[in-house]
């Protein structure tokens, strides 16, 4: 039997919310329709991470269809600050458009006004990238055990998140001590 993407990742759902395993994927059924997933962290929009994400989330947050995902998630706090933007704003470019052009044009707006350089804008998205900060690091330590206790490897915020909306996420070798 051939199974499209839409109705694995709603079987993936359904399966989760069931068994309670993963808690970002428990209110997938929450955020819209649709049973979509926001895209990954790592997903850009212009080039800049978590655009798409946030957009994702916003657009589902308009109708009130956002279930338990956080429309201004630390990593979106992250992202319209580098914009100099805030949630509402972010919510009416990336709701303009039915696709991403909306987002986009805001996006290359705000980088052009703000005369953000292509460095800056990897700056960026290294830092969301990146593992946790220090005094975070028990914090997602027991986030991570509780949603993956068996991914040891996984030491990023953006690829616990992958993980556990049930991307692929390759084991690494490259663990650092603190994460092991």
């Amino acid at each position: 039997m051939h199974m499209t993407g839409a109705v694995v990742t709603r079987v993936l759902a359904l399966y989760r919310i069931t068994t309670g395993k993963g808690r970002r994927m428990q209110h997938t059924l929450g955020m819209n329709r649709l049973y979509t997933l926001p895209r990954s962290p790592y997903s850009t929009i212009y080039g800049v991470s978590m655009v798409a994400r946030t957009a994702d989330k916003a657009r589902a947050d308009a109708p009130g269809a956002l279930g338990e995902y956080q429309n201004a998630c630390r990593m979106s706090r992250l992202l319209f600050a580098f914009l100099k933007t805030d949630p509402d704003t972010f919510r009416v470019a990336a709701t303009s458009t039915p696709d991403d052009s909306g987002t986009e044009a805001f996006v290359a707006t705000r980088l052009r006004d703000l005369r953000r350089t292509p460095a800056e804008v990897d700056a960026f998205n290294r830092s969301i990238e990146a593992p946790p900060a220090p005094d975070a690091i028990p914090d997602f330590l027991e986030e991570r055990h509780e949603a993956l206790p068996n991914r040891r490897d996984i030491w990023t915020h953006v690829d616990l998140i992958d993980a556990e909306e049930g991307r692929a996420v390759p084991n690494r070798s490259d663990t650092p001590a603190w994460a092991v």
